[in-house]
C-alpha cells in the first residue's frame, strides 16, 4: 500500500512538474542587452584632450575629449574674410545675414569661453571626489552655451534660406555664407560631445592620438531602456505571445527579480544568423531543436546600488496565462 500510494504521488509530482513547465517556459540561455551608441567625430585631426575615462557616467552633451582646432581656426578665418568681402559687395541685400552672421560669431566665442572654464573646473577637481559645484556649475554654462548656439546657427541657416534678387553679388554671397556656415560646424565639432545619456565603454583616447572622421573611438551604453534577449526552444513558442509578463533573475545579484514583458519574437532561430550556419543537407543529419530569441523588455527599475550590465546572465520565466495579444 505504501508502494503504492508513493508511486501516485511521484507520478502526481511529475504530471504536476510537467504541466508547471507547460504554462511557465523557462530558459537560462538569456542575457541583458541595451542599445549602444558608438561615438565617432565628424572631424579629423589629433586629440588635444580628454575629459572622460572607461566606465564614466555622462549625460547628451557632456564634453568627451577635443580635437585639436589649429586648422579649423584658420578655416574659419578664411570663411568669414570671403564673407565679409560678398557682404559688402552686395549691399543693404546682405544685412540679415550679416546680422545673423554676427550672431553666430559671437554665441561660437561664448561657446568657447564655457568650455575653457569647464576645462578649469576639471583640472581643479580632485580625483575620485564628488564633482564640485564649480565644475557643475561650468558644466550647466556649457549646456547653455551649446543651446545658444544651437539657436544661433538655426537662425542663420533660415537667413540662408530667405529669398534674395538673384546678382553676381548676391550670388557669391550665398557661396560665403555656406562657406562661413561649414566652417563653423566643423570648428565646433572639434569639440565632441556625448550622444546619449549612459556608461563610456572602451575608452583608450590619450591626447596626441589621430581620429578620422567617422571612425568609432569608444561606446556609450545607453541607461534608458533594458531588455532581456531570451533563447527559448522552438516548443515553447506556441505558447509564448507579446504582452505576456516576465519574471527575470540575475545571476550578478542573486535574490534579485526583476519585472519584464514579452516584447516580440524573432523570425529566425539564432542558427540562422551564425557566421556558419549549419549545414543540414547531408547523409548523417541530426535533429536538434532550434533555439529562437524572445525580447523582453525590463519594466521594473534596479535599486540604486544593483545598475544593469550589458550581457548579464539571466534566467526568464513567462507566465502563459496572461497578457495575450
Amino acid at each position: 500500500m505504501a508502494l503504492l500510494v508513493l508511486l501516485l504521488a511521484t507520478i502526481g509530482g511529475v504530471l504536476a512538474y510537467w504541466r508547471y513547465i507547460e504554462i511557465y517556459p523557462s530558459t537560462d540561455n538569456s542575457y541583458t542587452g541595451a542599445n549602444v551608441v558608438r561615438v565617432a567625430s565628424q572631424v579629423s585631426g589629433p586629440i588635444s584632450r580628454v575629459y572622460v575615462r572607461d566606465d564614466d557616467k555622462v549625460a547628451t552633451g557632456d564634453p568627451l575629449f577635443d580635437i585639436d582646432p589649429t586648422l579649423y581656426d584658420a578655416a574659419l578665418r578664411n570663411a568669414r574674410a570671403q564673407f565679409d568681402a560678398a557682404a559688402d559687395a552686395a549691399g543693404t541685400a546682405a544685412d540679415d545675414l550679416k546680422a545673423a552672421a554676427a550672431k553666430l560669431e559671437e554665441k561660437r566665442a561664448a561657446l568657447e569661453d564655457a568650455l575653457a572654464k569647464y576645462r578649469e573646473a576639471k583640472d581643479a577637481q580632485r580625483e575620485g571626489e564628488a564633482p564640485s559645484s564649480e565644475l557643475t556649475a561650468a558644466l550647466t554654462a556649457w549646456h547653455d552655451a551649446v543651446q545658444a548656439f544651437e539657436d544661433a546657427q538655426a537662425a542663420f541657416d533660415k537667413a540662408q534660406d530667405a529669398k534674395l534678387t538673384v546678382t553676381t553679388p548676391t550670388v557669391q554671397l550665398r557661396a560665403a555664407s555656406a562657406q562661413l556656415d561649414k566652417a563653423t560646424h566643423d570648428w565646433v565639432r572639434t569639440h565632441v560631445a556625448a550622444p546619449a545619456n549612459g556608461w563610456l565603454s572602451n575608452v583608450t583616447l590619450r591626447p596626441g592620438t589621430v581620429v578620422q572622421a567617422g571612425t568609432p573611438v569608444f561606446a556609450v551604453i545607453e541607461d534608458g531602456r533594458w531588455w532581456v534577449d531570451a533563447n527559448f526552444k522552438e516548443t515553447d513558442l506556441a505558447r509564448i505571445k507579446p504582452g505576456q509578463k516576465v519574471t527575470i533573475r540575475l545571476d550578478m545579484y542573486p535574490g534579485t527579480t526583476l519585472d519584464g514583458v514579452v516584447e516580440s519574437i524573432s523570425a529566425g532561430s539564432g542558427a540562422s544568423f551564425s557566421v556558419l550556419p549549419p549545414e543540414n543537407a547531408t547523409g548523417n543529419w541530426v535533429k536538434v531543436t532550434q533555439r529562437f530569441p524572445v525580447r523582453i523588455k525590463i519594466t521594473s527599475s534596479p535599486a540604486p546600488d544593483k545598475p544593469l550590465r550589458m550581457g548579464a546572465s539571466a534566467t526568464v520565466t513567462i507566465d502563459t496565462t496572461e497578457g495575450q495579444q
